[in-house]
């Protein structure tokens, strides 16, 4: 082979290097999605109560996406409530492009369970109940997160050690009465603000009721949720 030809083969596999380098610059970093996932969820989450941990389901290895050069975005897809099994969906808007990111978001809070085995129609008091931490994100309906929630409320069906209470588990009493004290509780479900207020009817826990915010003075109507708690959805 002449010195010419081999300056050529030279030339064409250093141009072949240049391009699978450049190539190579140019493929986003797919571990930087999750990243951004888990930077969204603490920024969603960093005000609610608890703890949570995320475990992100695996990318295809074979994924080649084009370098973002602008933040990546990440949104809930499918969803309105931060727990369990979760889509979210992380953008390149400068490239175009998005990926959904699969997320089995555990959130742990403690919350009102049966210390001992409980029998049908016995009168909650604080000494039956204990404060656990539990993943609610496995816990079927409501919870309660405070004792006084529902100490004196009689209990529906038997519960046994370690059972989550649930207002359905509670007989239809009075859990809010008119012109006492109560929280309110104002959610999108994903955040929640609790705040001071007045109830101006009297209800049971699913009933809808008029209350008032202490702070600003608006009258709102809020679903009752348990002893003395309100909560209005937005």
């Amino acid at each position: 082979m002449s010195v010419k030809c081999m300056s050529r083969l030279a030339l064409f596999f250093l141009i072949l290097l240049a391009n699978s380098l450049v190539n190579a610059q140019a493929l986003q970093d797919v571990g930087e999605l999750e990243i951004a996932a888990n930077t969204w969820l603490d920024q969603q989450l960093s005000q609610e109560e608890g703890r949570y941990e995320a475990r992100f389901s695996s990318l295809d290895p074979r994924l080649r996406l084009t370098a973002c050069e602008s933040p990546l975005v990440v949104e809930l897809h499918g969803s309105n409530d931060l727990r369990g099994r979760l889509n979210l969906k992380v953008s390149c808007l400068d490239q175009d492009w998005f990926v959904y990111l699969g997320v089995n978001l555990a959130r742990y809070l403690t919350v009102v369970v049966a210390k001992t085995d409980l029998p049908r129609k016995a009168k909650l008091s604080s000494p039956m109940l204990s404060l656990v931490e539990k993943d609610v994100s496995r816990v079927r309906g409501d919870y309660f997160t405070s004792l006084a929630e529902v100490t004196g409320f009689q209990l529906r069906n038997r519960l046994r050690a370690g059972d989550v209470l649930s207002s359905k588990n509670l007989l239809e009493t009075d859990a809010v009465n008119r012109s006492e004290q109560i929280t309110i509780v104002a959610t999108n479900g994903v955040l929640s603000v609790r705040m001071g207020g007045e109830a101006l009817d009297s209800g049971k826990v699913g009933d809808q009721i008029r209350v008032r915010n202490l702070q600003s003075g608006r009258v709102i109507r809020a679903l009752v949720v348990g002893r003395g708690k309100v909560e209005v959805r937005y």
